[in-house]
């Protein structure tokens, strides 16, 4: 994609510097300036700077006073309350699901589903696979609280979890062993909510949102400078 064809306005620039910070395109802790992205998008920096203050607000980029913008660090104790309160969300709305859903919600689901697999047994590579389930792993997620009438639940998710968002993508990365073992998660998680087998359903909740998680200390240590100081909380 050509940025320079993108219209020259802050939330254009906003939502492209989003994308490629989100996809790790712009790694953590890299710097980022004003005058550079400006002559990028060939704009002036009022836009650019408006931009960094919006995702100076969501944590995704530090701004130092008289030192220069970076693109924050992973930070890992976020992360860990954003799964915390991600459980608690999915564990009440899922359930609300599986007491009152009907046959047209569930062919929208497998159609999702469908696609998912097919995205793995694609020819894309690696890297544009990581991106493109992601999208993919939303639309389920989202899908989800859409049919249970719960989207500003997740509208509002979604507004403080740009941390995790990022966090993905290194977990994707990690092989299409791993986005298989989602997607026959996701399965799983839809025929528990069909069948209303419910203690089912939470106990696999509770392992598709933590063991990514939990089972990512190669990845930590792999790239220790994209993360913050991990504190004792955040538990691998």
């Amino acid at each position: 994609m050509n940025p320079k064809r993108q219209p020259g306005t802050s939330e254009a620039v906003y939502h492209r510097l989003k994308e490629q910070i989100l996809h790790l395109e712009l790694p953590p802790g890299s710097a980022i300036s004003e005058i550079d992205t400006a002559t990028r998008y060939e704009v002036s920096r009022t836009p650019i700077r408006d931009a960094f203050k919006t995702l100076s607000a969501e944590g995704l980029l530090e701004i130092r006073p008289h030192i220069g913008t970076f693109v924050s660090l992973i930070d890992l104790d976020m992360i860990s309350d954003i799964l915390y309160m991600r459980e608690v969300l999915e564990q009440a709305v899922l359930r609300d699901l599986a007491q009152n859903h009907d046959k047209s919600q569930e062919f929208r689901i497998r159609l999702i589903l469908q696609r998912q697999r097919e995205l793995i047994e694609s020819g894309l590579t690696l890297e544009e696979l990581s991106r493109a389930f992601i999208v993919s792993d939303n639309e389920f997620h989202n899908m989800l609280y859409e049919m249970a009438g719960k989207t500003n639940v997740m509208l509002f998710f979604r507004t403080i979890s740009s941390q995790y968002e990022r966090f993905r993508t290194f977990l994707n990365l990690r092989g299409r062993d791993n986005l298989m073992c989602l997607y026959n998660e996701h399965l799983a998680i839809w025929d528990a909510i069909s069948c209303q087998t419910y203690d089912a359903l939470s106990n696999l909740i509770s392992h598709h949102i933590y063991d990514g998680f939990n089972s990512s200390t190669d990845i930590v240590y792999s790239h220790p400078e994209y993360f913050k100081p991990v504190s004792q909380r955040a538990e691998f």
